[in-house]
């Protein structure tokens, strides 16, 4: 979009101009509002070659507050972890649920934006806060979506979020050494260039990456390909032949991103990588949506083998064990998989959703009783 040359000066001005002096929150805040985890871990298999770890912290918007909030938050359950001895120095793969890095759009803003009740009072506490650079990059940036409020927030926060996700996985990566598999994140079109990830004009996605023992962040990008009706708003969906595989120490590693474990196409795109390793990171909300009726594909046409009789019949949490990763993934050779999902209660966002896992092609049983707060440790010992 152009504009003469006046109101771009205009603009500039209104940029140094238009700024509310930010408070970052406290750390004794953070402290009181932060949740106090409660872990349920467990452990299947018998190998000593390594371990294949789905990791559940419970989250809110403080765990977000700061860099350092974000990390701690991250950090005692990687080290209760480590004290159970369940990682393996270079020999351990730990997955991360979907959206785990999104939150960092808030990270670092004022105090106000984390004591509001609504995600959407906090949206626009954001926009109040940053009112020029939201200005600039709604009326010059490249636009791809039709919620352009949503669009212009992340197109805005997008450097600043890429450099906390990176720099706090590379580091829990360097410290523990072992490889993550660090849920996802929304940024505009990211690239790695010489080992940074680098947002661009394009469209945002739904992203992950892995982060190799070392810290380094592998440059190949896993896209999410079937963002649901509410993501297709502001989000651009992925090309199926071009979600790469990782080579790690315990086997290759193919990641579908929520939604994207549900159609049978992406098997078989798995099934031609060679994968051995299946890593599905998702989110779902509100917090019934476990028990609620399931209404079938959301945004996509129902793949040929759905019985329409499950339709409004089952729950949410059956549709997901029958036509997600454990419905679809009956290969022997494939070593295992796991489907984790983000918990906890971001403003007034409430996740829910219980862990899938799987052994040899065989779904392994799911035993964890609920308790208020709780956050979860998976293991699969290869």
């Amino acid at each position: 979009m152009r504009f003469p040359v006046s109101f771009s000066v205009f603009i500039s001005i209104l940029i140094f101009t238009i700024h509310c002096q930010k408070q970052v929150v406290p750390q004794e805040e953070i402290s009181k509002n932060i949740p106090s985890p409660k872990v349920y871990i467990q452990k299947e298999g018998l190998g000593k070659r390594g371990s294949f770890v789905g990791m559940e912290p419970y989250l809110n918007q403080y765990s977000y507050a700061t860099d350092e909030s974000f990390y701690l938050a991250l950090n005692e359950y990687f080290q209760l972890a480590k004290e159970n001895e369940l990682l393996f120095v270079d020999r351990s793969i730990i997955v991360l649920p979907e959206y785990i890095g999104t939150w960092l759009v808030a990270t670092a803003e004022d105090k106000s934006i984390f004591q509001v009740k609504t995600i959407q009072e906090a949206m626009e506490v954001l926009v109040k806060q940053n009112l020029g650079s939201f200005l600039w990059h709604y009326l010059f940036s490249n636009s791809y979506s039709s919620d352009t409020l949503k669009e212009t927030l992340f197109r805005m926060k997008a450097w600043q979020m890429t450099d906390r996700y990176q720099s706090v996985f590379a580091r829990l990566a360097r410290e523990y050494r072992v490889s993550i598999l660090a849920g996802s994140i929304v940024l505009p079109h990211p690239k790695v260039i010489e080992g940074k990830i680098t947002p661009t004009d394009g469209p945002l996605e739904n992203v992950s990456f892995y982060f190799h023992p070392d810290g380094r962040v592998d440059d190949k990008i896993v896209r999410k390909l079937f963002p649901i009706v509410d993501e297709k708003e502001f989000l651009s969906e992925g090309k199926l032949d071009e979600n790469p595989s990782y080579q790690t120490t315990l086997g290759k590693l193919y990641t579908m991103v929520c939604a994207d474990s549900w159609f049978p196409e992406v098997y078989k795109e798995f099934k031609k990588s060679e994968s051995e390793l299946l890593a599905v990171p998702s989110f779902v909300s509100p917090a019934d949506a476990w028990t609620t009726k399931w209404q079938g594909y959301n945004g996509y046409a129902n793949p040929k083998d759905v019985d329409s009789k499950d339709i409004g019949v089952i729950s949410e949490r059956t549709a997901w064990k029958k036509y997600a990763m454990n419905g679809r993934l009956k290969d022997p050779k494939v070593k295992a998989g796991i489907n984790v999902f983000f918990r906890g209660e971001i403003w007034d966002l409430a996740a829910s959703g219980d862990a899938f896992l799987n052994l040899g092609g065989k779904p392994v049983s799911n035993v964890v009783k609920e308790e208020k707060n709780q956050g979860r440790i998976y293991v699969l010992y290869l």
